[in-house]
């Protein structure tokens, strides 16, 4: 990290133009600790329409250039799955601090890597899984967890839409990762292991498409404590996007989207169901942005809110279900 850059404001470059680049760029103007100062693309048009539109001083189309800079202390990478484990190394390498969307990479021994190049370059690096850095999140599992409904028995959640037909298409791209587990499985999956911990066992069934990508699925997450969790998520056609989670004495439904919720549904014991509302400050991109800012001032090499071990605990979970059901992106893809 450069020792130029001050505790209070530590400036930022994304790789990636994309549609996450431009929500999760508008969105950190709702945060505090940092601002965007750079960006880079494979065209400098493109860079320079992105640096336009977001207010950004500094474009470029060469990723080395960037990361020679010495004004750029952090580094938010927005580009497709395939890409995030290289550009995150070359800018830890450089000594940039690393936001990389989820998934950080494509399974769990990429994953591994990356964070013992992290520590080895000394340099913070977090996966940007948005969910775990909401405050809507971190209060229904704090209420949860104090024992609102009771002993917590069961789990639903989804995650589903149409994705575009074209074929090449990041989503339906297996030279790109593409499918449904590693873009929007995670999210559904996410919330079982944060109410119970790694599963004991999986079942169900992954749809495949002709292209060998993974369109959807039905999972179930069993557990020895005798908890289940019921999983869907699709490419092919639009699901709730919604979660409940059962207790021995009660119930929650997360409203839709349940991972960037704003209210819930509490049946608590006997008491008639209530309506509880949680504001939500913009989109919600920018709480990680802040929380990256607060790690790095305090001289953390990650974040408490989504540590190693929370990314590394859902990368093995992901492998397992792609092990048995597919897809495998070939050596090439899922090396070291």
């Amino acid at each position: 990290m450069n020792s130029s850059a001050s505790s209070s404001t530590y400036r930022w470059a994304v790789i990636g133009t994309g549609g996450m680049a431009d929500q999760f760029v508008a969105d950190a103007r709702h945060g505090n600790g940092g601002e965007f100062v750079a960006v880079c693309s494979r065209s400098q048009a493109g860079a320079q329409t992105f640096a336009d539109r977001h207010g950004i001083a500094l474009a470029f189309d060469d990723l080395d250039t960037l990361l020679a800079r010495d004004d750029i202390d952090v580094v938010y990478i927005a580009s497709p799955h395939t890409q995030h484990r290289q550009q995150a190394m070359a800018a830890m390498e450089a000594g940039k601090a690393v936001l990389v969307e989820k998934p950080a990479t494509l399974n769990a021994a990429q994953t591994q890597n990356l964070y013992d190049t992290a520590e080895r370059c000394g340099v913070l690096c977090v996966e940007a899984l948005w969910t775990r850095f909401s405050p809507v999140y971190r209060s229904v599992l704090a209420d949860l967890r104090s024992g609102r409904i009771g002993q917590l028995r069961h789990c639903q959640a989804s995650f589903g839409f149409a994705a575009p037909a074209n074929p090449e298409h990041r989503l339906n791209a297996p030279q790109l990762a593409g499918g449904a587990l590693l873009d929007i499985g995670i999210y559904p999956l996410l919330l079982p292991l944060d109410l119970f911990g790694v599963p004991d066992d999986i079942e169900g069934g992954v749809a495949l498409g002709v292209l060998g990508v993974d369109r959807s699925a039905d999972l179930v997450l069993h557990y020895a404590s005798g908890a289940r969790a019921s999983l869907s998520y699709s490419l092919d056609f639009p699901l709730p996007t919604q979660a409940a989670i059962s207790g021995e004495d009660g119930w929650v439904e997360i409203k839709a989207p349940w991972f960037a919720s704003q209210a819930a549904r509490w049946q608590v014991g006997q008491a008639p169901v209530s309506q509880q509302q949680y504001p939500l400050l913009g989109t919600g991109y920018h709480y990680e942005f802040s929380a990256v800012n607060r790690s790095l001032a305090a001289g953390l090499l990650q974040c408490e809110e989504h540590s190693w071990a929370d990314s590394l605990a859902l990368a093995k979970v992901m492998d397992r279900i792609r092990k048995r059901w597919g897809p495998d992106y070939g050596a090439e893809l899922e090396g070291i």
